[in-house]
């Protein structure tokens, strides 16, 4: 942290094996960024990136910084290592500072990065960690969240394909379907909520904790959905982002191994049971399984003897109580998903390709059907001092379309976006 001048800095390696002397120079308001390398060190072990507070591509970043100063991506069909996502992300909002950000919601217990990365062509679309400033609630946004349990890393890998892809589609004038999803909206992903589990070739965190049971839930507590005190700090990150994001999410699925399916809400079952697999469906089920169904059209593989539809009820499936689901679908008004990717966990690395070419068209298909299709009503701010602060409900009377949304009208928010992703029609 210090002021503006030059600065003159020594790296060492092992005892005195290697040795580079190098000087920065840092700028009135900026914060300069040194890649350090190794000599004849593979990219995971050469790479020391530092960067500002919580944001790359913005304007903290400094004009001297260029995509040249960082290494090239790992090897495309693999899975990455913690640290080479965050690099990965970091070279992306470098590549393509208009259209995305990287950031970090937090940390893990082990004190690993916990990276997210937005893609958008409107400005307004961005949070920011650093000022926990929230997006605009006038646009729509979706958010994928991968490696929930640390032996499922499928999730990490599509996300970084579909991240690439979304970044370098944006600034194409003529590609319509990137168009229609970054122009109207943003789409927001976290490669890894669970860094150390991935490490740790396990399914919960450094504590041993199913971060999808860490969650307050809404039948086991009564409908209290308080936090607790208990939660993991993974957990917690996830809790505050999605907080951050206000009402602009409209929709978010977290990607899982161990299955072929679409699963939505309730996970849990009304008496509270662990075996009773009976329907507990939403007020919203028929608005859920007009979702789930945009995911399974575009693959046929998801078609099977045990699901024949590739979609299920969760409290049909099997009983989760304290998962993130119920949680933000009550909390947040938010239509989640669990996308079960693969029914083998951590496929070996040569089908990775495979699994993405599966999966890719229908991971667009969500985005389409969150951000580029569906219904948004703008409440105009107050007219007058004397309604400032004045609480406003938009209810979606047609039947099982939507949840009551509540917020105060202020002055200041100005127009406040309520969305609703529903397919064609009259509502």
């Amino acid at each position: 942290p210090v002021p503006a001048g030059e600065y003159a800095l020594k790296v060492e390696w092992g005892e005195g094996d290697a040795v580079e002397t190098i000087s920065a120079l840092v700028e009135p308001g900026l914060h300069a960024t040194v890649i350090v390398q190794r000599p004849s060190r593979s990219l995971a072990e050469a790479t020391s990136v530092m960067t500002s507070p919580s944001v790359m591509g913005g304007d903290a970043l400094a004009e001297k910084e260029s995509r040249d100063e960082y290494p090239a991506s790992p090897e495309r069909w693999t899975y990455w290592s913690n640290a080479e996502l965050g690099e990965f992300a970091n070279k992306l909002a470098l590549d393509y500072p208009d259209y995305c950000k990287a950031y970090t919601i937090g940390k893990s217990v082990r004190g690993t990065d916990l990276w997210a990365l937005t893609v958008s062509k409107d400005p307004s679309g961005f949070p920011s960690v650093a000022t926990q400033t929230p997006p605009s609630s006038e646009k729509p946004s979706f958010l994928y969240i991968g490696n929930t349990h640390g032996d499922e890393p499928l999730g990490r890998q599509h996300l970084s394909y579909l991240a690439e892809e979304l970044c370098s589609r944006a600034g194409d004038p003529s590609d319509e379907e990137a168009d229609a999803i970054l122009s109207r909206g943003a789409v927001h992903m976290i490669f890894t909520i669970n860094p150390d589990g991935f490490d740790l070739h396990r399914r919960g965190n450094a504590n041993r904790v199913d971060i999808n049971r860490n969650f307050p839930d809404p039948i086991l507590r009564n409908g209290d959905l308080n936090r607790t005190g208990t939660e993991e700090v993974e957990t917690v990150a996830l809790m505050d982002y999605v907080e951050l994001l206000g009402d602009s999410l409209i929709g978010a699925s977290a990607l899982h191994e161990g299955a072929l399916l679409v699963n939505y809400p309730f996970d849990g079952e009304p008496s509270g049971s662990n075996w009773n697999r009976v329907p507990n469906p939403t007020p919203d089920d028929k608005l859920f399984r007009y979702l789930a169904q945009t995911y399974v059209d575009q693959q046929p593989e998801m078609l099977s003897k045990e699901f024949p539809t590739g979609m299920i009820q969760g409290s049909v499936w099997y009983p989760v109580y304290g998962g993130w689901q119920d949680f933000f679908y009550l909390r947040d008004n938010v239509y989640t998903t669990t996308i079960e990717q693969n029914e083998e966990k951590w496929p070996a690395e040569n089908e990775i390709e495979a699994l993405w070419n599966q999966h890719r068209r229908s991971l667009y298909a969500y985005l389409n059907a969150y951000i580029a299709q569906g219904l948004t009503i703008q409440v105009e701010p107050p007219s007058s001092d004397e309604l400032e602060g004045e609480d406003v409900v938009v209810t979606m009377i047609t039947s099982e379309m939507g949840r009551p949304v509540r917020f105060k009208s202020t002055a200041s928010d100005g127009v406040h976006g309520v969305h609703y992703p529903v397919p064609a029609g009259e509502y």
